[in-house]
């Protein structure tokens, strides 16, 4: 007895060691990898020679486990009494598992990450020697049954030791710095040998541009998506891995899971007790289902009541008129709380970017940031309660299984599912270009029916219906051809799993009866296990395909976080103060501003407005007019000087008191597609619907109003496209009298007005700048000829300055502008300049001016300076 208790302690460690071997290894290179990826370990580059060695023996050491596998199953087929010993079949079939993987890796990639191999290697060497040297004590003279096992796995350990070593050397080659990589080339160096070309040849970082295997990318992205995911890269290099990566969005972990809200972690707890109570009932009832089964075949002739009862009870706690309608409401309000909440940040903060962010970029692409809240809920939604407990899904179901049957039954759905998830991602790459070909045609045919309806007056002048239709038929087509290439590769995907799912339910089912048949298991334990079939398989789809939704989740997350990290280039200063205005004097003091310091817009200009007077600023476009007015109302902060109202600088003050005190008439105004009352009520938003007509009628608008039909209450539609370009200005002139301001700004303000209207709109401009500070913009000269200053503006510097007689008799820029508006007739100037306070003093009435200056140009700009009649009417007006 004594010289026996050592081949039994021996035996069982060799147990264990077969059990662990391949767990050890298996989940060692998993782990190393995915610590690899987190901290963006570079793939190093191998020779051909040297990589075809190291596939030949791994492809050796899974053949030679493949073997071992088929020797158990051909001795159970021809020996009746024989039983393979579990332990060393379990061994084989884990490595199989667990080998294939590292095989396919070094088949699939020319670089690595050698870590997970290397140590791999040494696992596979270390405890594949030390079965041999057990199973060589262990080996009775009599049973000569180990011998061809023992022989096979001599082979694995011999064939280990070399791949051992080579993965050590070329750790060795790697850290002693033979191999040339990006971070110890030069940048102008040339490349030293043939492995520098893998990662020396302009594409730095961990992400190979180039590479079009496990983006998950399976739209054609568009040139903005592009630079996101160059950014996404350019993040992931400087954060050092994944992991530093996933920390930038905490900053959306209070917008989605507020502490402060109790129905939000109210919610968050209901769906975390709900994804607990699923894992559990989702054994549970199956499972007494195969109880019921048991008692029904035990022949008693008594109904099994009380199981009955606690089935029908598991089921429906379980289904979705039991807890699951909780969970469906608990996850409707986290998913609408940071809907709200992500929404609502992402608006504000793009409201309160500087202008330079509006001009620069893509409208629609700002707008797709700001409704990624949807996104960031998909991305949770997918971490947390559907790859989480999937992963909880398969331990449970692995263990529960071996429960119902042994590890063989686990070994089946193993291998089912890595067959499953495997098809799931070839099929995916394999389809991958049609769908970026089918997504690229579905963009094409939505652009030419955007471009159509939005240009269909374009479409009208030149009768083009036919051929727009034809052009979008021919796009249709396309479509649907590129949606049946996709859909059918995509298909032939969902069959072949669907297949592999059959061909794995009807292995399991008949491994199942063969063990019934033997007495070993009930009839109980398959009826749970084709009931808990479902919750087996299901998690194999969402693995196979979650990837490219994950993808697409964090590429919009990632859209969103480049937003708000967008920071305004014009910000309040720490401690502003607001803006009080007293007299409203404005002064420039050599201010200087470029949009890009290569070429200055604003060259040293000063000026000085004393408050209640009017300021024109006249020249040929593209001088730096507007730009002036844009600096005023602080869309851009000058790059020298200063900007002053009352002795207060523009960038001491905050930004909302300056803009309540300023009003502006831009150039081309733009209405929401509301009411005209609610789009004039917009500059105040106190105001009376008799202030909104005041206005109204102060800018010659109100009639025209009351003569649509529906008055004030019409609709203006999109962008004010109802309304004429006069009518829009005016709205505009209305919606500035209504807000009262204390400076005012008027951007060509009556561009778009004929002859007729502008004395109209002229005494409207008295009473608006009666008392107030005002800034004028004008190519119609005749519209400023009442300023206290005129500005002629050339190339960013005020080259004249002076009031309209002043500047007419110095002849420069001014009186040639002058000149060629008028066609060479110059109206006779008053005998001294028109007081404002006093508009009859020294001349004639104002407007009785403006209109002779008015009536001059549109007659100057019908006559050719040859007819007869029109010398004539000149004539009588001088």
């Amino acid at each position: 007895m004594a010289t026996a208790h050592p081949p039994a302690s021996l035996d069982s460690a060799m147990e264990l060691l077969n059990y662990m071997q391949a767990p050890t290894v298996g989940f060692y290179y998993v782990g190393a990898c995915t610590f690899s990826l987190c901290i963006l370990q570079k793939p190093s580059a191998i020779s051909s020679k040297r990589r075809r060695v190291v596939l030949s023996l791994m492809v050796f050491t899974l053949i030679a486990y493949i073997t071992e596998v088929l020797y158990y199953f051909s001795r159970s087929l021809t020996e009746w009494n024989y039983e393979a010993p579990k332990p060393a079949a379990t061994r084989c079939l884990g490595a199989i598992l667990a080998w294939s993987p590292l095989v396919f890796g070094i088949w699939k990639s020319k670089s690595l990450r050698w870590h997970p191999y290397f140590g791999a290697f040494v696992l596979q060497f270390a405890l594949e020697t030390t079965t041999c040297l057990m199973s060589a004590f262990s080996i009775s003279p009599d049973d000569r049954s180990r011998d061809i096992p023992f022989v096979i796995s001599s082979a694995r350990a011999c064939a280990s030791l070399p791949l051992m070593i080579d993965g050590f050397l070329i750790l060795i080659k790697k850290h002693v710095g033979t191999r040339t990589d990006e971070e110890r080339q030069s940048l102008l160096g040339k490349q030293t040998n043939n492995n520098a070309n893998q990662s020396g040849t302009g594409n730095y970082g961990s992400i190979n541009p180039d590479s079009s295997s496990g983006d998950g990318d399976e739209e054609a992205p568009s040139d903005h998506d592009k630079a996101i995911k160059e950014q996404q890269a350019k993040r992931l290099e400087e954060e050092g891995g994944w992991l530093g990566y996933l920390k930038g969005f905490l900053v959306f972990l209070p917008y989605l899971f507020p502490k402060d809200d109790w129905k939000v972690m109210g919610a968050l707890s209901i769906r975390i007790l709900h994804m607990i109570q699923e894992r559990v009932f989702n054994l549970l009832t199956p499972r007494q289902l195969g109880i019921i089964t048991n008692k029904l075949t035990e022949g008693t002739n008594v109904m099994p009541w009380k199981d009955i009862g606690l089935w029908v009870l598991f089921s429906y706690i379980n289904s979705y008129a039991g807890t699951g309608i909780l969970d469906g409401i608990a996850s409707l309000v986290i998913s609408n709380s940071a809907y709200q909440r992500v929404t609502l940040m992402a608006y504000e903060h793009v409201l309160g970017l500087s202008m330079d962010f509006h001009t620069s970029k893509d409208s629609g692409e700002v707008l797709k940031a700001v409704e990624q809240a949807s996104s960031l809920n998909t991305l949770v939604e997918l971490v947390l309660f559907d790859l989480s407990p999937i992963l909880l899904d398969l331990v449970i179901a692995m263990y529960y299984v071996t429960h119902l049957f042994d590890s063989y039954m686990a070994f089946i759905i193993l291998f089912m599912g890595a067959a499953y998830v495997s098809i799931g991602w070839y099929f995916t790459t394999l389809s991958q270009p049609c769908r970026r070909v089918y997504v690229e045609k579905q963009r094409t045919e939505s652009s030419t029916v955007n471009e159509t309806v939005h240009n269909w007056q374009t479409v009208a002048y030149f009768n083009r219906l036919t051929f727009e239709y034809n052009r979008y038929a021919t796009n249709i087509i396309a479509t649907i051809s590129a949606q049946y290439s996709y859909y059918f590769r995509s298909m032939g995907g969902h069959a072949a799993q669907d297949v592999l799912t059959t061909v794995g339910f009807a292995a399991c089912c008949i491994f199942g009866m063969s063990q019934i048949v033997t007495k070993q298991k009930s009839v109980g334990n398959l009826v749970t296990l084709i009931m808990y079939w479902h919750t087996m398989t299901s998690p194999l789809y969402v693995l196979s395909y979650s990837y490219r939704q994950l993808s697409a989740s964090l590429i919009d997350a990632e859209r969103l976080l480049q937003l708000l990290n967008t920071k305004p280039t014009v910000a309040d200063q720490e401690g502003a103060k607001d803006l009080v205005i007293d007299a409203g004097k404005v002064d420039f003091k050599d201010v200087e501003f470029a949009y890009d310091v290569r070429k200055p817009i604003i060259k040293g200009v000063s000026l000085q407005a004393d408050g209640g007077q009017t300021i024109a600023f006249v020249g040929e476009t593209g001088g730096g007019k507007s730009t002036m007015l844009k600096l005023l109302f602080r869309f851009y902060d000058v790059t020298g000087g200063s900007i002053m109202i009352d002795g207060q600088d523009l960038r001491s003050v905050t930004q909302s008191s300056l803009r309540n005190a300023i009003g502006l008439v831009p150039q081309d105004p733009v209405l929401f597609n509301q009411t005209i009352r609610q789009n004039i009520r917009y500059a105040r938003l106190d105001a009376t619907d008799a202030e909104i007509e005041e206005a109204c009628r102060a800018a010659a608008i109100h009639d025209d109003i009351v003569g649509f039909p529906d008055g004030y209450n019409s609709k203006v539609g999109e962008r004010g496209v109802r309304l004429s370009g006069g009518q829009l200005q005016r709205i505009a002139i209305a919606r500035v009298l209504l807000k009262d301001p204390k400076v005012v700004m008027l951007d060509e303000a009556t561009s778009a007005i004929d002859s007729g209207i502008e004395a109209k709109i002229q005494q409207a401009f008295s009473k608006l700048s009666k008392g107030r500070t005002t800034f004028v913009i004008a190519h119609r000269l005749s519209t400023v000829v009442e300023a206290d200053q005129i500005l002629v503006v050339e190339k960013g510097e005020i080259i004249e300055r002076g009031t309209h007689r002043e500047l007419l008799e110095l002849g420069g820029k001014y009186h040639e502008l002058w000149t060629k508006q008028t066609a060479g007739h110059l109206p006779t100037l008053p005998s001294k300049p028109v007081s404002k306070n006093n508009p009859t003093e020294g001349g004639d009435n104002d407007s009785a001016t403006l209109i002779d200056i008015a009536s001059i140009e549109e007659d100057s700009a019908k006559t050719t300076g040859t007819s007869e009649g029109g010398s004539d009417r000149v004539e009588k007006r001088k």
